[in-house]
């Protein structure tokens, strides 16, 4: 049939034909019939909508969306901000997924006359199927009963599709997506449903939180416990696990969209700490604490402090470090907090709770009765923030003079190193995301090379860094993927 100049665009672009892609030579066969294959899905969609709310009803939706979301414990139900968030994932599960299954113990609430087994494109199919064309037909059988998975973006052609990897039934395809594919990278994974209809890919009921590379080892491990009980990994025992599966993309979306605990180096959560101790003497103070900096000698602190006229230090300062780094093998110390030392009065900073309790034992302890504690002042993150930023002129200045020190070559290069020396004792540093392995000794397995191929990708895309940092670690990564044999990541 001809396009008409004011239909809609066969191209799904929303516009008039005649505001489109009439100027075309041709529209591609696949791009009109993915526009037809999508008219019809909405058709359905808005159908068996209607049928399963005059038919079916609201107890059945309400079991339904318990057990969507795997039965939580909550006497609250559930608020409409959360419904809006799943609705994307819900609904097509709702009607092309879920089965009804009696259960005597159920409360008289949720025992429904609904056939039982049965789906509700299923019972739609049975009461309307004669009404439904032939491509209505062909696009609900082909979602009845697909099972969810997860996917990994292979390749993107921005505004057009995608290539997709099931990664759990080891499977590629190629489906037609227009506005995933402005946003989605390579690298990401997905979850939802990507089914092939009339040679035509698409995705269905496509889950609303895209999965960052760095998150994908633990796709692997749940494919990993499935391999345990079936191999291949079929669609039945995506159905027979569906609950596992979805529970790991609820607990990969809560994360994506939880703010990050800010921590130190420790793994203790940030919080400022200000001690303040008042003292005998500072002489005496400063002599028995110098210890507590293993990165300067006794004469080098003492060639930094203030005396008097006898001799005596009134004024000093002394880090509080230790050798080594739990973060990075590349850094030879951690630097723990800062102690001031002026007249009768010590003020100690740190940022956790946990090295203030430490720093206050140290620090009585070697100091005695000569030390009397006198205030912990605590700031948390936001405070510290916002103090910052009250620093009004000074900070642009800062910024300036920091870029100008970027630009001086010899930072450059120093940059670089460190950068470079950290990815090569990276491939033998245990990873928590690895179960405690090293990227070297993950690397022996399929699976371990799977992971460590995610986290390579993840860093690789260095969001948020200069440029300086961001080609230095594309270069740091690319040496890790040398050293573990693996191949380099396509630009």
């Amino acid at each position: 049939m001809k396009t008409g100049r004011n239909d809609p665009c066969p191209c799904g672009s929303g516009k008039k034909f005649k505001k489109c892609c009439i100027h075309k030579a041709v529209i591609p066969a696949e791009t009109v019939h993915y526009r037809r294959l999508s008219e019809a899905h909405d058709r359905l969609i808005e159908r068996m909508s209607d049928f399963a709310e005059r038919k079916i009803g609201g107890p059945a939706m309400s079991l339904a969306l318990n057990e969507f979301m795997n039965w939580p414990e909550t006497d609250e139900g559930f608020d409409s901000d959360e419904i809006e968030r799943i609705a994307p994932i819900f609904w097509p599960w709702f009607l092309f997924n879920w089965e009804y299954e009696a259960d005597a113990e159920d409360d008289p609430e949720f025992q429904l006359d609904l056939p039982e087994e049965t789906t509700i494109a299923e019972m739609f199919r049975e009461a309307r199927g004669e009404k439904l064309d032939s491509l209505e037909l062909r696009v609900l059988d082909a979602i009845n009963r697909e099972p969810y998975s997860f996917w990994d973006v292979r390749h993107v052609e921005k505004g057009q599709g995608m290539t997709l990897h099931d990664m759990l039934r080891d499977f590629q395809i190629n489906v037609v997506e227009r506005a995933g594919s402005e946003f989605l990278r390579p690298g990401d994974a997905i979850f939802g449903r990507a089914v092939g209809i009339d040679g035509v890919g698409m995705l269905f009921g496509l889950g609303p939180s895209m999965i960052p590379p760095d998150r994908k080892p633990h796709i692997i491990q749940i494919r990993k416990f499935l391999q345990r009980s079936e191999y291949p990994i079929t669609n039945e025992t995506l159905w027979e696990h569906d609950i596992e599966i979805r529970d790991l993309y609820f607990q990969l979306a809560h994360a994506q969209h939880t703010p990050p605990r800010m921590t130190n180096t420790d793994g203790d959560p940030l919080e400022f700490h200000k001690l303040v101790f008042e003292v005998d003497s500072a002489d005496e103070a400063f002599t028995k604490l110098q210890t507590l900096c293993v990165t300067q000698s006794a004469a080098e602190l003492a060639a930094d402090a203030e005396r008097d006229a006898a001799g005596r230090v009134t004024r000093a300062e002394i880090p509080w470090d230790r050798s080594g780094h739990k973060a990075s093998a590349a850094l030879p110390n951690t630097l723990l907090g800062h102690i001031r030392i002026q007249g009768r009065r010590i003020t100690a900073e740190v940022n956790s709770a946990e090295r203030a309790a430490t720093l206050r034992h140290e620090i009585e302890t070697r100091l005695g009765t000569a030390a009397r504690f006198k205030l912990d002042e605590i700031q948390d993150m936001e405070a510290m923030m916002a103090s910052m930023n009250a620093g009004g002129s000074g900070a642009p200045q800062s910024a300036a003079e920091q870029e100008a020190l970027m630009q001086m070559p010899e930072v450059q290069d120093q940059l670089k190193q460190f950068i470079t020396q950290h990815w090569t004792t990276w491939v033998d540093h245990p990873l928590p995301a690895l179960g405690g392995l090293t990227p070297r000794e993950a690397v022996k397995t399929k699976e371990g090379r799977e992971s460590v191929d995610a986290l390579l990708q993840s860093a690789e895309r260095a969001d948020g860094t200069d440029p300086l940092t961001a080609r230095a670690n594309r270069e740091g990564t690319r040496l890790a993927r040398e050293i573990l044999g693996l191949k380099p990541q396509e630009e």
